[in-house]
């Protein structure tokens, strides 16, 4: 039997943290390593943010480093650590000095499985998936997809939003990135950027299979009982949901929280009133009509404003 990954693959602001929170620290079903995105695979770049982590890793100084901190979700307190006590740090060493190659990725994730089910979990995770299709040419992305799946038990999550509620909440925290001297985030004038959810749910499964990814919508997941095909699809259960700012959604009164510190982040700058969601509802209505094409109807509080 092949050892399991689970790869979360989007969509951002749609609750990611929330859910993978829960499904490491509530359910114990997938462990993700040092950190949420710790980006495995891909050549190593000047100033990567990986050798930052890296170094704090090696020096015992990564554990709880910036908690609490708006805008971050490093993943890294005690409770998420604790189950790496004695992981080698060798297996990392291997990754980074090695230059995150492919065979560095597998060979790294294989360690970490096999020492996380000792500890209780049924998966490993990986929280980078998305990343790696974006930045890499699709041939470089099947190579990739098919020798994780000759060696893995591959299922990938998904979790999608109101498109136009999870838009503005993206195109706040970009803002907040620039007022709030967070370098690099952003470059003004910042636009609003939608996902089109078919046509990157229909490439997703073209690498992986239709009956190997799974799309939860954030309000049907944390305000209905949306965990049950969740829990189905993982052949785990799936309970005990972390904590969630976006849901009920209340906009513009969102404000920061410890538990959950990257969601607050500018979420308070502007309000996305009646007027300025029913213009964008519009505009992009054709996300709509394809997400009822494929699921045959529209989620919980979709296409409506607060």
């Amino acid at each position: 039997m092949k050892p399991k990954i689970l790869l979360m693959g989007g969509w951002g602001w749609s609750a990611t943290s929330p859910l993978v929170y829960t499904l490491q620290r509530n359910a114990k079903y997938a462990h993700f390593g040092y950190s949420k995105t710790f980006r495995c695979y891909g050549n190593k770049k000047k100033n990567d943010s990986r050798i930052t982590k890296y170094n704090l890793i090696c020096d015992g100084t990564w554990e709880n480093f910036e908690k609490g901190k708006p805008g971050t979700h490093h993943m890294n307190h005690t409770i998420d650590l604790e189950p790496l006590r004695d992981f080698s740090l060798d297996h990392l060493h291997k990754l980074v000095r090695g230059g995150y190659t492919l065979s560095n990725y597998m060979d790294f994730y294989h360690a970490l499985h096999d020492h996380v089910i000792s500890k209780g979990y049924k998966s490993v995770g990986d929280g980078c998936m998305g990343r790696y299709h974006r930045y890499h040419t699709r041939e470089d992305a099947i190579k990739f997809t098919e020798a994780l799946k000759s060696e893995f038990d591959v299922k990938v999550l998904l979790i999608a939003r109101d498109p136009v509620r999870r838009a503005f909440s993206h195109y706040l925290c970009q803002i907040a990135g620039i007022t709030h001297k967070n370098k690099g985030r952003a470059i003004l004038p910042h636009e609003i950027k939608f996902i089109d959810y078919k046509k990157q749910l229909r490439e997703i499964q073209s690498y992986y299979g239709k009956d190997n990814v799974y799309v939860t919508v954030m309000e049907e997941l944390w305000e209905r009982d949306g965990a049950t095909g969740l829990s189905e699809f993982l052949e785990h259960p799936i309970t005990n949901l972390w904590k969630n700012l976006y849901a009920p959604d209340i906009g513009h009164l969102c404000k920061h929280d410890d538990a959950v510190p990257c969601q607050g982040f500018g979420q308070d700058l502007l309000e996305l009133t009646s007027e300025m969601y029913w213009h964008y509802r519009k505009k992009y209505n054709h996300i709509y009509e394809d997400w009822k094409k494929v699921f045959g109807s529209l989620p919980l509080h979709w296409g409506e404003p607060l």
